[in-house]
């Protein structure tokens, strides 16, 4: 058996954040702060303005075109699903591609793609993080469906079928659907160091899919 939280997390770890958001930054941590106090929250969404989402539908997230092709607890990724007993793998299969002319790196598709109230999501929890029941969860790696390989960088004019994957406990029930949002995000200007970046994260899309179990478990 794998040591308590399987594989998935070793592996995600391992990939570096690359670049500074406006909300992961101190100063952005104030300026946001600042628009909350003032009655403007830049996280909240209506639900009149995210769209619904199935299996087939194809949306814009900003940094990518994301194509949900299905949901299931995987079996067949090599070195994806070596979890343990604590923890099963639930993935989401889409096809994805970059927008624009620039490389994209992974985190910020793992960012877009996202669980709303799963039980046993996160299987973990973050030391000296208190989470909020109704925060959303990212995917926590992207992995190539060809190989197994993780995904950490999208390169332009091409198209991948991925795995964005999540750990659950045990414990919990295997789902037989789940709840994704796909959260959008805005290329602008950021104001720690006025570079072009894909800032203010908002759900755009969301909907439950069906999850299916691998063949024999069922």
């Amino acid at each position: 058996m794998a040591e308590s939280g399987g594989r998935l997390r070793r592996v995600v770890r391992g990939a570096s954040r690359q670049h500074l958001t406006l909300a992961g930054s101190a100063a952005g941590a104030v300026a946001l702060t600042v628009l909350v106090a003032g009655g403007f929250d830049p996280t909240e969404k209506t639900a009149a303005e995210v769209a619904p989402l199935a299996e087939g539908d194809t949306v814009d997230v900003g940094p990518f075109i994301v194509t949900i092709e299905r949901m299931r607890v995987v079996d067949e990724l090599p070195g994806v699903s070596e979890g343990d007993d604590e923890t099963r793998v639930l993935a989401v299969v889409a096809t994805v591609e970059a927008t624009g002319t620039k490389t994209q790196y992974g985190y910020l598709l793992n960012e877009s793609v996202t669980l709303d109230g799963m039980p046993g999501v996160p299987s973990y929890e973050v030391p000296g993080r208190t989470r909020d029941p109704e925060e959303t969860v990212s995917a926590e790696g992207a992995y190539v469906m060809a190989d197994g390989s993780v995904l950490d960088a999208i390169q332009p004019g091409l198209e991948y079928e991925v795995a964005l994957v999540w750990e659950q406990d045990a414990r919990a029930d295997v789902p037989a659907e789940a709840r994704l949002v796909l959260v959008g995000h805005t290329l602008r200007q950021s104001s720690i160091d006025h570079t072009d970046e894909w800032l203010d994260p908002l759900p755009i899309a969301a909907g439950d899919l069906a999850v299916s179990e691998p063949e024999g478990d069922s």
